[in-house]
């Protein structure tokens, strides 16, 4: 049903709006297409002492019960660029994909390793999405954010961002106090190819690699792994990598063999690909009722077909349960619980 005197949608089932496809009703919901639209839906909250939840395209969310306040779905569109310089500004509703797919026509390149990634621009620096070896913050040069608590429209630079792994000042911030609106990012016209990936750069030809055939070859490589959730829902990955000290990552060596690792900023700490403990522990392909693990992919939660939200969480609870027991490391989600 509809509030026409505000636009404001009551009872609106949220399985259309979330890759996990799991049923939640949001007991208000606004689909939120410019500036005004979105100001105008706050008000409505604060004028009913509503809790306000931000949703971009709803791909690193899990629904687990139904949402008693007011649903922002943020649909503000619009891609514009100065070919001279390299800048090109994202509205926050672009999906992801097809802003990498837009910057791949327009000969700007730096981003081509995150193709495929499902999900919108505006969600996309909340947590610092990065695959195949390359981070959004190194590209990115501002984001305009609407503040809430000023209601005035302001900028962030990188280094205000705070951006770390899988994370951000934004995301730091629970109440979100800041929606973003657009991001700004300057790439090249160069052809510098990022092949940090191992599995990335055995699958190219060498030399004189293109940026289309990287842009070819991840999609490819992510087609291979992940499950399309058009026809399996799933948030890709479901936990974050484990980061662990030297000393522990020595341990673990000791007891288990070779495992692999990556480097992190401080030399004194290593990352662990969650997907190798999980596959050492067993977990791909298994199933928990409607919930499961997908079979090529164990860091993959899927939703077989009539799983609720809070059947996937207690199967992740388990998962993470068990590697805490097995290896002494614990799993954190990256998927956001609503």
């Amino acid at each position: 049903m509809l509030n026409t005197a505000s636009q404001i949608q009551q009872q609106v089932q949220l399985a259309a709006y979330n890759s996990f496809g799991v049923p939640a009703m949001a007991a208000y919901f606004a689909d939120v297409r410019s500036l005004g639209e979105l100001r105008r839906a706050l008000e409505f909250a604060r004028d009913k002492n509503l809790s306000v939840q931000i949703l971009g395209g709803g791909t690193n969310v899990l629904f687990v019960k139904d949402y008693a306040g007011l649903i922002c779905h943020m649909n503000i569109q619009g891609i514009s660029h100065l070919p001279e310089s390299g800048m090109v500004q994202a509205s926050c509703g672009e999906n992801w994909h097809e802003f990498v797919s837009y910057c791949m026509n327009n000969s700007l390149y730096g981003y081509e390793n995150l193709a495929l990634i499902p999900g919108s621009v505006g969600a996309a620096p909340i947590q610092n999405i990065g695959a195949y070896g390359v981070e959004l913050a190194q590209f990115l040069v501002e984001i305009e954010v609407l503040d809430r608590e000023r209601d005035a429209v302001r900028n962030f630079s990188r280094a205000e961002c705070e951006f770390g792994y899988r994370g951000s000042v934004f995301k730091q911030q629970s109440s979100h106090r800041y929606v973003v609106l657009s991001a700004s990012f300057k790439l090249s016209a160069h052809n510098l190819p990022n092949l940090d990936y191992q599995a990335l750069k055995a699958a190219l030809p060498e030399p004189g690699i293109t940026p289309q055939q990287v842009y070819d070859t991840v999609c490819r490589i992510r087609r291979s792994r992940l499950p399309d959730p058009a026809e399996l829902g799933n948030a890709g990955s479901f936990f974050k990598n484990p980061v662990v000290s030297r000393d522990k990552y020595d341990a673990l060596q000791s007891e288990h063999g070779k495992v692999p690792s990556y480097a992190t900023e401080d030399e004194h700490l290593v990352k662990i690909p969650a997907a190798w403990l999980l596959d050492r522990a067993g977990w791909k392909g298994r199933r928990r009722g409607p919930a499961g693990v997908y079979e090529r992919h164990a860091l993959v939660l899927v939703n077989t077909g009539e799983a609720r939200g809070e059947d996937i969480l207690l199967l992740a609870q388990e998962m993470s349960s068990s590697i805490l027991s097995q290896f002494g490391i614990g799993l954190v989600p990256e998927v956001q619980l609503i």
